[in-house]
């Protein structure tokens, strides 16, 4: 005998809160998993990501271009000079294309030099030695009294000119008094002449 069977579930679907069956739920595809609290913690949400163009500006000036590479302000005058560094307008400089021409040069000097210190280093740490040596020879003329500090001759010129002008100043009331033909406006005279031949030394004539 025959048995009908009357339940149509598996046509109309379970009633509502009653689970699918299990090649049902195989055929839907994974279920989404809940994030952990260690994964919400790594993934920040999109608005708050920074991207690179965000925190580096498009364009810097001179000082702020060397700061960002590393280099001294007359290096980054040379290097644009030389077509490395690249200017986005009036005393700026575009960041993007100088950065990548700054390090093609350095790519392209590390290959050249294979692995040895590049030319432009060697350069800097010859003129740093240089200077070094330079104050070393000066500390030591300036220990021995062979050099005098400018301002200490500036100081003792002042007081030589300065005595020189007092006594220039003073010939022609010493001149009125030694020759008794000469009259008031004689003395006036030589007195100007003399004011005026210290006024053209003053002013570098």
């Amino acid at each position: 005998m025959l048995h009908y069977n009357t339940d149509l579930s598996d046509l109309l679907g379970p009633e509502p809160g009653t689970p699918a069956p299990h090649y049902q739920r195989a055929a839907e595809g994974p279920s989404a998993i809940p994030a952990t609290p260690a994964a919400q913690t790594r993934r920040k949400p999109a608005s708050d990501e920074m991207t690179i163009s965000e925190a580096i500006p498009a364009t810097m000036t001179e000082v702020e271009i060397a700061a960002f590479l590393g280099i001294a302000t007359s290096q980054v005058r040379t290097k644009t000079k030389d077509g490395i560094l690249v200017k986005g307008g009036r005393a700026r400089w575009d960041v993007r294309a100088s950065l990548h021409g700054y390090l093609s040069q350095l790519r392209d000097g590390a290959i050249r030099g294979g692995g040895q210190v590049p030319d432009e280093l060697k350069a800097e740490k010859l003129r740093l030695a240089r200077e070094q040596a330079d104050k070393l020879e000066i500390a030591n003329a300036a220990a021995r009294g062979d050099m005098v500090r400018a301002a200490d001759v500036e100081r003792e010129w002042a007081n030589v000119l300065r005595d020189v002008r007092s006594t220039m100043l003073a010939v022609p009331s010493r001149v009125g008094s030694k020759l008794a033909h000469l009259n008031a406006h004689d003395v006036a005279e030589i007195d100007s002449e003399i004011k005026a031949a210290l006024e053209g030394l003053a002013n570098g004539n």
